[in-house]
């Protein structure tokens, strides 16, 4: 109903303004018309004056010309307004950003049943693993798109030797997120929320199988492994293989 209303409201409008222009041309046309038609009276049968298009004439060139003016100008409203509603939209994205979900937290979600390595529905399951680590991420059915979360993220040691430390790391242009990942239990998940993003981002795995550091106080990566993404117009995510 609303929809109909705001068409007719349309058409009324358009009606409108072609009669206030052909208002205004016709009232000119007749003021023009009267002159010549008092001129020729003065000065008789030999007044040198121009021929004048006929009232039916003048209203059809007028109402034809009305038309496309409005309808040329209609489009550059339309076009103009556009623009600017695209920039606004623009300016209203969101940045990445990311949520960690640990067993809790997931429990009393819409995937409260999931375990490590679960299928999730709703979602596609993509499992890499390098030596001893699995990372598994999960990226969002196109029909659920802008509902949840694009991406899920895990990631597993399941080698022998002690692990003093590990994160995981999403690496966005202009966007770095880093995740101690100690610190999440066995069925833990990383939301990420690509936002606006549009183009390649980076998920990595970083492992420290000892304390140690070197002389400057920084702590080197014993072991990194990692997957490339990318966020299309539609903001569908996609594995780079």
């Amino acid at each position: 109903m609303r929809t109909n209303s705001n068409f007719l409201f349309v058409i009324m409008g358009f009606l409108m303004a072609i009669a206030v222009v052909i208002a205004i041309a016709f009232a000119i046309y007749k003021s023009l018309y009267t002159r010549r038609i008092n001129k020729r009276l003065a000065e008789g049968r030999g007044a040198k004056i121009k021929p004048i298009m006929s009232p039916v004439k003048f209203v059809i060139v007028t109402l034809a010309s009305a038309i496309g003016i409005i309808l040329v100008l209609w489009v550059v409203l339309i076009l103009f307004f556009s623009a600017k509603m695209n920039i606004s939209r623009m300016d209203m994205i969101s940045e990445p950003h990311i949520r960690l979900m640990n067993s809790d937290l997931i429990k009393n979600s819409v995937i409260g049943e999931y375990r490590s390595g679960d299928e999730i529905k709703g979602y596609t399951k993509h499992t890499f693993n390098d030596k001893d680590t699995c990372i598994e991420v999960y990226t969002l059915d196109e029909e659920y798109t802008n509902v949840f979360a694009p991406v899920l993220v895990t990631a597993e040691y399941t080698g022998s030797k002690s692990v003093t430390f590990s994160a995981i790391e999403i690496n966005f242009e202009g966007n770095n997120f880093s995740v101690d990942w100690d610190g999440m239990n066995e069925n833990a998940l990383i939301a990420i929320d690509t936002g606006g993003y549009k183009g390649d981002f980076d998920i990595e795995y970083n492992l420290f199988f000892d304390k140690n550091t070197g002389d400057t106080g920084e702590r080197y990566v014993d072991f990194e492994t990692g997957v490339t993404l990318s966020v299309n117009e539609y903001s569908q995510v996609k594995i780079i293989e």
